[in-house]
């Protein structure tokens, strides 16, 4: 309840940050004028960002309702099922991880990031909260069974928690390194990109499963960059944000100077 807490306080506080980012003061010696900054809704950073996720969540929804599609699918990608003999380990347990931790290598082998470390590791550590929370009441919600698994079974599948692990690795090398080439980016989405397809050839996730999971990777990063960059600009010195990880909890520190 605490991290959810301070979730919504981010989001809630960005949102106040984007509303007044919207009007420019210009002062000459005679007077002070207001000017209002026009920019089309659908040319905005929120907008933009949002595609991507937003077009891999109705993929995901049109394998759901088209009849045979997500079985047919299944069929054509899953070989290399770890139920059955033949199985082999392609290693997503640690592919998934592998973009945020090339963003820190890259970083010091000099590439600038666009956030601190601080800061951006806070980024990163709620993103990861916030997706896990997400992709964990989704599957609640929707309770769809895995592959090949029996009824009864608990272990649920929809969205794909790998794949939106990957997808929230992806989304944050985009953001902090992506601008020096886009090939930076391309690498990340690729990699988790082969995590959800082995994710379906390993049979655990349908396709539509991995779609979701990484429409959640995506846009869960995408706001909570929004917000804190937000949050930031409504208190750039006095605002001091960090996670905080002990044997007894996980939770993030917040101290705000006054």
């Amino acid at each position: 309840m605490r991290i959810s807490g301070i979730i919504l306080l981010v989001f809630l506080l960005s949102v106040k940050s984007f509303a007044q980012s919207d009007t420019t003061v210009v002062t000459d010696s005679f007077q002070v004028h207001k000017t209002e900054q026009t920019v089309k809704w659908y040319n905005s950073q929120y907008v933009q960002e949002s595609i991507a996720p937003v077009s891999l969540a109705l993929g995901s929804a049109i394998i759901l309702v088209v009849p045979g599609l997500k079985g047919g699918l299944q069929s054509k990608l899953n070989w290399n099922d770890d139920l059955k003999p033949g199985y082999i380990n392609l290693g997503e347990d640690y592919v998934r991880y592998a973009p945020a931790v090339a963003e820190y290598a890259l970083s010091l082998c000099g590439m600038k990031s666009k956030h601190r470390f601080i800061d951006r590791t806070v980024v990163l550590a709620v993103s990861y909260i916030a997706s896990d929370f997400v992709v964990y009441n989704m599957k609640n919600i929707t309770k769809s069974l895995r592959p090949g698994r029996l009824p009864g079974n608990t272990d649920y599948s929809l969205p794909s928690q790998h794949t939106a692990m990957a997808f929230v690795a992806a989304t944050f090398l985009d953001h902090e390194l992506g601008y020096i080439s886009p090939w930076i980016s391309v690498g990340g989405y690729v990699a988790a990109g082969y995590v959800g397809y082995v994710r379906i050839a390993r049979n655990r996730h349908w396709t539509s499963d991995v779609l979701m999971g990484a429409a959640v990777g995506m846009l869960m990063t995408n706001a909570t960059y929004w917000a804190y960059d937000g949050v930031m600009k409504l208190f750039p010195k006095n605002l001091t944000i960090a996670p905080t990880i002990d044997p007894q909890q996980t939770g993030l520190y917040v101290c705000y100077t006054f």
